[in-house]
């Protein structure tokens, strides 16, 4: 038998392939009109592509929208026709009844039908079941839902959000444990924020190695596990809050928690430095049952306080704390070992009587942050009516008062017989920079006006601390200017614009307005 050579014939030029990409050159309408019949998922893949198509998927029409009422379903109707990408999508329904409900299926039909980046749904006065056909939006990367209801049966089994980012659920009602469950089918989420939903009683945030961000707030209980690149943390929950303890949080900056009846200040306290090892921020708030704080971190810059039951006690050895913040009912005994400690803040919520020894422990408390480069920021919201300061129980102690205050704000002033106690009291213990009072409630005006008299007539400080070893706050004050806004700036009298501040008020109660008085010492 032969063999037979076969040897390839040589192609012409009509035998070879045209390599050029045709479809890519087409009109820029009629790529646009292509993109109009491609489900949103694929139409938005036509970007990795070439240069050419991400420029027709940039050039479609992009909108955000804004429903308030129940007459936009033919516009959207039309957004619809075109496939106008939606950028934003926000239904804001203040209506209740049966059109209402009718109105939101349809519109969430339409826009969800289109390639759309955010969907928020603000139902305020009745709740709102979310239909299955959410999970079309396999583009969606913002959802935020407040009063919406959440079943079950809203779940197929398949059904993901595979792109969803930052999820917002407030006021939410779930059936059974959905919440969780749409958790669970969000696996690509880095924000997430839960406010005062109903029937939620424990909360796991499991598995989401794209979490950054996490705000849980009003939950039973929480659980935290497998979230590598989480940086912030605010916990407001009723009973506890459990994170791993064979877990290194390696990428935690911020950490927030109102620990309430929990144990997480007794279990996780010691194990800060290894547990967070880049915590730059801790806020502990409500704490109840510490009775001594021991905080040492070696890379803590702020950290915040408060407490409305007992006095903190304990020590802070924090080496680049830079902020500390302190809210509570009494005046706290805390040892801050800080070298670049620069701004204190401290805001004393007081309702029980006020003597000289209460000024003088204040006092001494606040001398703890005389180093250079501290400012300090006191608060005062006084509700008690008793208050008394008597400079002759301090004539035999030489106590100079403190000059790194830069404002001395009061809050509240509740009605008292003893203003003048609290004007004396703290300008003994202190020398601000600033005052300010903000008028709140009648009180206040009154504790205002005699502030004002105080401070503009001190011929009486030649006479006013005879005998007294330690010089009234009278004798330190050189100048003192009343700081007014621009449109009561050209009235002569102070008494004039605390009329006007007090009509103001009787107006419109708490507009919040504030008196503020610069000083020279």
């Amino acid at each position: 038998m032969k063999k037979m050579m076969v040897f390839p014939r040589e192609s012409s030029k009509s035998d070879k392939i045209d390599a050029k990409d045709r479809i890519s050159e087409l009109p820029e309408p009629i790529k646009q009109h292509i993109l109009f019949f491609m489900c949103p998922e694929d139409a938005a893949r036509t970007t990795v592509l070439s240069k050419t198509w991400q420029q027709t998927w940039n050039s479609l029409r992009r909108l955000s929208f804004v429903s308030v009422d129940l007459g936009c379903t033919k516009t959207l109707e039309i957004l619809h026709t075109e496939k106008v990408i939606i950028q934003k999508f926000k239904v804001l329904v203040l209506q209740e009844g049966a059109a209402s409900l009718s109105c939101i299926d349809k519109w969430l039909e339409l826009v969800l039908g289109n390639y759309i980046n955010e969907l928020h749904l603000h139902i305020l006065f009745f709740e709102y079941t979310l239909p299955k056909q959410m999970f079309a939006a396999k583009s969606l990367a913002i959802l935020n839902l407040i009063r919406c209801r959440l079943v079950e049966s809203f779940f197929d089994e398949n059904a993901k959000f595979t792109r969803l980012k930052e999820l917002t659920l407030e006021k939410v009602v779930q059936d059974g444990n959905a919440i969780q469950e749409l958790l669970n089918r969000c696996p690509m989420l880095e924000a997430f924020s839960i406010d005062n939903c109903l029937n939620v009683y424990c909360l796991k945030l499991f598995n989401l190695p794209n979490l950054k961000m996490a705000k849980i707030n009003r939950v039973r209980m929480f659980y935290i596990n497998k979230a590598p690149n989480l940086h912030t943390l605010c916990c407001r929950v009723k009973i506890s809050i459990i994170c791993s303890l064979r877990t290194t949080y390696n990428n935690l900056r911020k950490l927030s928690i109102g620990i309430g009846y929990n144990s997480f200040d007794v279990m996780y306290l010691p194990r800060l430095n290894s547990m967070f090892p880049l915590l730059e921020t801790l806020d502990f708030n409500d704490i109840r049952r510490l009775d001594e704080v021991k905080i040492s971190h070696g890379r803590l810059e702020s950290l915040s306080l408060s407490s409305k039951f007992n006095t903190i006690t304990g020590q802070i050895d924090c080496k680049n704390l830079v902020s500390y913040k302190y809210e509570g009912k009494t005046i706290p005994s805390l040892l801050i070992n800080s070298p670049r400690l620069q701004d204190v803040q401290l805001k004393l919520l007081t309702d029980y009587p006020l003597d000289t020894w209460w000024f003088l422990r204040l006092k001494q408390y606040l001398e703890t942050f005389k180093q250079p480069g501290v400012l300090l920021n006191l608060q005062l919201q006084i509700e008690s009516s008793l208050v008394e300061f008597n400079p002759e129980l301090l004539s035999e102690q030489s106590i100079c008062p403190l000059t790194n205050f830069k404002h001395l704000r009061f809050l509240h002033i509740e009605s008292s017989q003893n203003h003048r106690d609290i004007i004396d009291g703290m300008l003994w213990a202190i020398h601000p920079e600033m005052i300010s009072v903000m008028l709140l409630s009648q009180p206040d005006s009154a504790f205002i006006k005699l502030l004002y008299e105080n401070l503009m007539d001190r011929k009486e400080k030649l006479a006013c601390c005879n005998g007294y070893q330690i010089r009234c706050w009278r004798h330190y004050l050189k100048a003192v200017e009343l700081i007014v806004d621009e449109e009561t700036k050209e009235i002569p009298e102070f008494f004039q614009i605390l009329h006007k501040v007090a009509y103001d008020f009787m107006k419109d109660y708490g507009t919040g307005e504030e008196v503020k008085f610069k000083f020279t010492w």
